[in-house]
């Protein structure tokens, strides 16, 4: 691939290095905010590691770049949403999201998901996404609710206060946030499905 063609699509050795060195920042912030076991249930975390894995992953394989454009749409939107939820619902209240160190809370919560989006925006896959692809990305955010609500009980443990039903409101006010959030994943996820093909691509969708 020439220089012309690999700046074009984000595959040329600039690109590859600044996101071998997120992912390796986004790597180390994981590993200072592990505290416990429920580490792994808060959706920042499991964002960021999808982030790390597809940054790290395109430094080394920079033509997986335009093979996996469902997969990379879908790890855009969630860090999209996490950076957006923790921006609107969290941070104002001062939320305890699990996270001790202030440099880690704003890599994990602002730097990255703010740099992925930016890729996707500067380069976007080569060909358009299927047009259903957008359900497919809401299955990990519905299975992640669904063990959050079924856990929560007997682990006495709700990762973020909007999913907590021993809050003011019970289950009707987390349904209330849990529908505002899906808009939010409709909304971004509609929006990161149809960047590709803003172009008017006549190349055929590819996964």
């Amino acid at each position: 691939m020439d220089n012309t063609v690999g700046t074009q699509f984000g595959t040329g050795m600039p690109a590859r290095f600044i996101r071998g060195l997120l992912g390796v920042v986004i790597a180390l912030a994981l590993f200072n905010a592990y505290g416990d076991t429920s580490f792994f249930f808060y959706f920042t975390i499991l964002s960021n590691f999808m982030a790390t894995v597809l940054m790290i992953g395109h430094a080394v394989s920079p033509d997986w770049m335009r093979r996996n454009g469902s997969w990379r749409g879908a790890v855009t939107l969630y860090m999209t949403v996490t950076g957006l939820v923790f921006a609107v619902l969290l941070a104002p209240i001062e939320a305890d999201v699990g996270i001790l160190l202030p440099w880690v809370n704003f890599v994990l919560h602002s730097v990255a998901p703010a740099a992925v989006l930016i890729d996707w925006l500067l380069f976007p896959p080569a060909r358009p996404l299927p047009g259903n692809v957008l359900w497919a990305w809401l299955i990990f955010p519905a299975i992640y609710l669904t063990v959050t609500l079924v856990r929560g009980p007997s682990a006495d443990f709700y990762p973020y206060p909007f999913l907590d039903p021993r809050l003011g409101g019970g289950y009707g006010r987390v349904a209330i946030y849990t529908l505002l959030v899906l808009l939010v994943f409709l909304g971004i996820g509609t929006f990161v499905r149809w960047w590709p093909d803003r172009r008017g691509n006549s190349l055929p969708a590819i996964g």
